[in-house]
């Protein structure tokens, strides 16, 4: 049977060109099947490409950036350890120089210390500044201690402390540790 024959009959045109159609449709449905397979590979693979090397640029920035903070903190570190060593410096320095002045003082205070009846007696500034050298301060009169209050009397000399010689007429013997 050949292809005329199968023509001339009534249905069998109606059937070929059905069936022709589905071929065809069938070769569409496969050719679009495959290049939407070819599309979205392409577009899978280029969006992969894109998304390691985004990664790779932010792996790279991370770093730099980790990398720059490590290089301040490590620059904050030295700096403050430079100024921790200078203020200790600074204050071992005020320190001794406190000391200097002070005994200055305590020495040109002794100095204009005046012998009365054979007695030596300190005046009120050599004890002020024996007190203060001793951190108990000046001992003022007229510092807090003799502010009116319900410890005491305006005016009133603070009671000494241990180790705290009272201002005014003090001799060596009192202050001989």
């Amino acid at each position: 049977m050949d292809l005329t024959t199968l023509a001339s009959k009534p249905g069998a045109k109606l059937a070929l060109g059905l069936g022709g159609a589905l071929l065809v449709l069938l070769l569409c449905l496969a050719c679009a099947w495959g290049g939407y397979r070819h599309g979205f590979t392409t577009a899978t693979d280029k969006g992969d490409a894109k998304y390691a090397k985004l990664e790779a640029a932010q792996e790279a920035a991370n770093r730099l950036a980790s990398d720059t903070a490590r290089r301040i903190v490590d620059a904050e570190v030295i700096r403050r350890d430079k100024l921790a060593e200078e203020l200790a410096d600074a204050r071992t320095t005020i320190a001794a120089q406190g000391r200097a002045i002070t005994n200055r003082r305590i020495e040109d205070a002794s100095r204009s210390v005046v012998a009365v009846d054979g007695h030596c007696t300190f005046g009120p500034g050599w004890v002020g500044l024996y007190n203060e050298s001793w951190g108990f301060g000046h001992g003022d009169p007229a510092g807090p201690a003799a502010a009116p209050g319900p410890g005491g009397e305006a005016g009133a000399i603070p009671t000494a402390q241990a180790g705290e010689f009272r201002q005014g007429g003090v001799t060596p013997e009192d202050i001989q540790v």
